[in-house]
């Protein structure tokens, strides 16, 4: 199979640092990425093809040096303040180990000089600089140039910013190989890029950025054993090392041995105060160990340190917002074809009680209508729940549940649940829960009869390469009505199986297949009908983007195949959330073509959500 490797052809530019001329037009200046340049377009795309696969957004843009020889520079973005594009270089340096150059342009040039294709043509250099690259080769004929379109927002001195003197990256012979190697990973092709860092190494054994990034690929591509040997050749003649502590780390955060490695870091920082690199490493450990405490405490320090760190503020926002006191609402309102209307009124507030247990206090109102009809009773009840619900971490990967609660409305009594999660594997968690003695509120004509019910659920819900989805659930129901009185049970199982197709914007593709059966404990007693048999397949998609920091739209649709009904049903569901400060809402809007109920018949369901993070 061939891989398209983008060569960097000649002595790679960097931008003057002089002042230029002053614009004619005056123009806005920007600050730009720069990453690579290249003599030749179709190796310049090639690299661009590269960028974008991994998720970049690269520009490539046409530029001159001095001795009027034009070069295809790849750039990853432009920012209004030189701040931001520093802080998006460290990004690209953290993530591809390349270097990068931060330099300023205006805005006019950067629109007018950038290439489409890589066979897009632009203006050749002035006639001037061209005659004077001829003379200087000793040309003895003299040629008559035709003046090419100058630049409308900049003046001709502009093309000429690329210095030959001045270096972007050192793109020799041993970096070729490197970069080679990289993308010999990340294309599918490890055992090739490894065998080429092995090489590499031979060469340059003295390299300490070789060595430490081979190790890092060995780790990567899961050779652990080759690189806990070469870590512990490292440590041997050199304990001190810091590159070989930070990779040691890294080993030991994969092994699950959270508190060596966390020991590992510390003694890092106290070799070097305040490196960032080693800052972070201890706030993504921590957090994956379970210290949520530490996690914060190391995400400030790092914030601090480097304001622009986009994902280090992230990852503090969502521990805040994860564990501090948090109050939410959440009015709905359901209504279906035979006119009833369910309207519910939800609250809850949650805190940690201790850095291992966190509480949760839950209150509803829900209001149950239904008009009486032809052959149908009227039903108007007002119910009431409330609960406390108790989590406690006894480990990084186990947490139990515990509730006790009560209601009244419908029929009065104690409710109860316990259960677990239990984290038994990176990508996925398996749950237990027992739910004792919950009001029947899914099916309205069970609420005229006091209807309640007993669960039990076991759900594992997993996904693997951030890529494919699994879910699983089966449940046991155990329904009642008036004074305790048996009136069926109920077996449920859910498959679902979820795909990525696109993770900016996210989007996803679903199949799911549901089986219920329902048995009657008296077929004497039927005050009212349960669907008996349901064997539904849905195709679904779901869509979710983030217009900007404050606002997210989703969207989901499906349709689903029920083998005991004639014609297939479908659904739709936006969403709308804003996050503005501690402040979170939401909007949700669904219809179905079918309840669901024995009934049948189209349901919309309205909701909203109102949070605030204290």
């Amino acid at each position: 199979m061939t891989v398209l490797i983008p060569v960097m052809h000649g002595t790679p530019l960097r931008a003057e640092d002089t002042t230029v001329a002053a614009v004619e037009k005056k123009s806005e200046t920007i600050w730009t990425v720069r990453v690579s340049s290249f003599l030749q377009a179709d190796s310049a795309w090639n690299f661009v093809s590269y960028l974008k696969s991994e998720g970049y957004a690269p520009a490539m843009v046409y530029l001159y040096d001095r001795q009027g020889r034009g070069w295809h520079v790849v750039q990853i973005g432009d920012y209004p303040t030189r701040s931001q594009a520093r802080a998006a270089g460290r990004l690209f340096k953290d993530k591809t180990r390349l270097d990068y150059l931060i330099r300023s342009m205006p805005l006019d040039l950067l629109e007018e000089r950038t290439l489409n294709s890589p066979g897009e043509l632009l203006p050749a250099p002035s006639p001037e600089l061209a005659a004077k690259n001829a003379g200087s080769k000793g040309s003895a004929t003299t040629t008559t140039l035709t003046p090419e379109p100058i630049l409308v927002g900049a003046p001709e001195s502009l093309f000429y910013e690329l210095d030959q003197g001045d270096v972007l990256r050192a793109t020799g012979q041993r970096q070729q190989k490197v970069i080679l190697s990289r993308i010999m990973i990340r294309r599918g092709y490890v055992e090739d890029g490894l065998r080429e860092y092995s090489k590499l190494l031979k060469i340059y054994p003295d390299d300490l950025e070789l060595r430490e990034e081979y190790i890092g690929a060995l780790i990567d591509n899961s050779e652990l054993a080759k690189a806990e040997a070469m870590l512990s050749r490292w440590l041997n003649l050199d304990p001190e090392s810091p590159r070989a502590l930070r990779q040691q780390a890294r080993l030991r955060l994969l092994a699950g041995d959270y508190s060596v490695q966390i020991d590992t870091l510390d003694y890092l920082l106290r070799l070097r105060p305040g490196d960032t690199d080693s800052i972070s490493a201890k706030a993504y450990s921590t957090q994956q160990g379970g210290d949520w405490l530490g996690a914060i405490e190391s995400f400030s320090q790092l914030v601090d340190a480097e304001p622009d760190n986009y994902e280090a503020r992230q990852a503090l926002s969502g521990l805040l917002m994860e564990r501090r006191p948090r109050l939410e609402l959440t009015p709905s309102v359901y209504l279906q074809s035979d006119e009833s209307i369910t309207t519910a009124f939800g609250g809850s507030f949650a805190m940690q009680i201790t850095d291992q247990t966190r509480g949760e206090i839950y209150y509803a109102n829900t209001c149950i209508y239904r008009p009486q009809g032809d052959g149908i009773e009227q039903i108007d009840k007002d119910v009431n729940q409330a609960a406390f619900l108790l989590k406690r971490d006894f480990t990084r990967t186990f947490t139990g549940i515990a509730g006790v609660g009560g209601y009244e409305g419908t029929a009065s009594g104690i409710s109860g649940t316990l259960g677990f999660d239990w984290r038994i594997h990176d990508p996925g968690t398996f749950s237990a829960m027992i739910d004792y003695n919950n009001p029947w509120l899914d099916e309205p004509s069970a609420t005229n009869y006091e209807g309640h019910y007993n669960q039990l659920s076991l759900t594992y819900d997993g996904f693997y390469d951030d890529t494919w989805g699994l879910f699983l659930n089966g449940q046991l129901r155990q329904y009642k009505l008036e004074s305790d009185r048996n009136y069926g049970a109920k077996g449920i199982y859910n498959v679902i199986l979820t795909r990525r197709l696109l993770s900016d914007p996210d989007l996803f593709v679903s199949y799911s297949f549901y089986r219920s059966f329902f048995k009657y404990d008296d077929e004497t007693f039927k005050p009212f009908e349960v669907v008996e048999n349901e064997s539904i397949h849905t195709f679904s998609a779901s869509f979710s983007k983030s217009l900007c920091d404050t606002i997210v739209f989703q969207a989901a649709g499906g349709i689903r195949f029920d083998e005991f009904k004639n014609s297939p049903s479908y659904f739709g569901s936006p969403s709308l959330s804003l996050r503005l400060g501690k402040f979170e809402l939401s909007l949700n809007y669904e219809y179905s073509s079918d309840s669901g109920l024995a009934g049948g018949g189209e349901t919309q369901f309205v909701s909203g959500g109102i949070g605030f993070v204290f």
